[in-house]
């Protein structure tokens, strides 16, 4: 045991001594070493004794070395810092006794200080600086808080995405702890949003920041600071008196969309806005639904064309077409055959889309003047349910409903007897006439 210590000592000895003469001529010179020769030595010597230990991750032995950098000359390496955090959170996270922990952790506050204090970066280092604080301990929230806030007011774009989640985790533990009102809460979150949507525009590429923005919305909703009411008295007198104003309108509808105003008018008029300056398949889908439930079908088929237009996506743009069908041209216009050419695009896009194949069921179904006497006219129906069999076939999730149609339609087929008569074979093919021109097969009601 004592052969090994003599060897440890031995090491020490010959790594302090290699240390002297090989960075003599660039440690001793340099004032950020210390401010004397003697301390230049010490400071190189013990950089060099830490990160040997360090690079081992023998946080025991850096100790003791690591300090007396810190000490003795702070401004020698910012490594210095970046490794002591490392070492100083280890330390916590292995530390039981409560007194103890608390000691190494306003150590940990320390360096942050005294890195800020050498090597600048006061933004982007107070808010590292809160998050861990606020890991470790959790009742000192407030003190967490401060830090955030200088932080992404000092960052704003440029904050790191944790940060800004951090900082609105803690806007709520001060709300929920009556350190801030609600309309501190609500301007924080309207704040982040602004900041998080630069940043995703900025970072397109970066599946994290919408992820984060979700997070933020998720966590502000449960805050419980901003009801419709509420929100619509604050901002609607705002909106009209800038009623072009992109920002405020931005703003405006992330704050109603978080807290699901989607209800309220100001909700359509500022999502307007934010569509004029910056349109999106997304929103244009929005707005037609608002402007149907609104009864304000132009619009709709307005948005819903844009909808459309705009989206790359094949599957999306199928089901807007589909929607566009369903609910303009078939329930508001009564367009059958304009509703079946949108339908039959929506399965271009997406071959398997059984609803789609079902509405044009229903198109069928709603034909009552195709054929010149009551035969023809119900021959419809062996293409009505042709539709609903092709449909469950391609999607068996719409089997149960395409079951139920399928039942109701058959009773409605030509009696056997009508087939007899018009000299036609079940079973042989038959054309239904009129703009649905379906080729179908001959089947008598059972």
């Amino acid at each position: 045991m004592k052969t090994l210590k003599k060897k440890g000592l031995a090491l020490i000895v010959v790594i302090a001594a290699t240390v002297s003469v090989a960075f003599s001529q660039a440690y001793l010179s340099n004032p950020k070493y210390g401010a004397d020769e003697k301390t230049r030595t010490e400071c190189a010597t013990a950089i060099s004794l830490y990160r040997e230990a360090f690079n081992q991750r023998n946080f025991a032995d850096a100790r003791k070395p690591w300090k007396k950098v810190i000490a003795i000359c702070p401004a020698a390496t910012q490594n210095a810092y970046i490794n002591g955090i490392q070492m100083l959170k280890f330390w916590i996270e292995g530390e039981a006794n409560p007194a103890r922990k608390t000691e190494l952790l306003d150590s940990l506050m320390m360096v942050y200080d005294l890195r800020i204090e050498n090597f600048s970066r006061r933004g982007f280092l107070l808010g590292q600086k809160g998050m861990d604080l606020f890991q470790f301990d959790t009742q000192r929230y407030e003190e967490a808080y401060n830090f955030l806030k200088e932080s992404i007011e000092l960052e704003k774009t440029e904050s790191s995405t944790s940060a800004v989640f951090t900082y609105m985790v803690l806007t709520k533990a001060m709300y929920d702890n009556q350190k801030v009102d609600a309309d501190k809460v609500i301007e924080t979150y309207s704040l982040l949003s602004d900041y998080i949507d630069a940043m995703i525009a900025a970072n397109k590429d970066d599946e994290k920041l919408p992820q984060a923005k979700e997070s933020i919305d998720a966590i502000f909703s449960q805050a419980g600071v901003a009801n419709c009411e509420n929100l619509v008295q604050i901002f609607d007198p705002r909106v009209k008196a800038n009623p072009n104003d992109a920002e405020l309108a931005k703003k405006v509808y992330s704050l109603l969309k978080a807290s699901r105003c989607s209800e309220a008018p100001l909700y359509k008029t500022v999502a307007s806005v934010v569509f004029n300056n910056e349109p999106s398949s997304s929103l244009a889908l929005e707005l037609s639904r608002i402007s149907l439930n609104n009864k304000e079908i132009k619009n709709a088929e307005k948005y819903y064309q844009e909808a459309i237009k705009l989206e790359t996506d094949s599957m999306k743009k199928s089901n807007n077409l589909y929607e566009y069908a369903e609910y303009i041209m078939f329930r508001e216009n009564n367009n059958l055959q304009q509703a079946r050419s949108l339908a039959l695009q929506a399965i271009d896009l997406n071959p398997n889309f059984g609803k789609a194949y079902i509405l044009i069921g229903y198109l069928y179904a709603s034909e009552k003047n195709c054929g010149d006497d009551n035969f023809a006219k119900s021959t419809i129906y062996w293409a009505v349910v042709d539709k609903f069999i092709k449909a469950k076939q391609v999607d068996p999730s719409v089997a149960a409903e395409a079951d139920k149609q399928i039942e109701a339609y058959v009773k409605y087929f030509p009696a056997q007897s009508d087939i007899f008569f018009q000299d036609l074979q079940p079973g042989a093919s038959y054309t239904v006439g009129c703009w649905i021109n379906e080729r179908t097969t001959i089947r008598g009601r059972q």
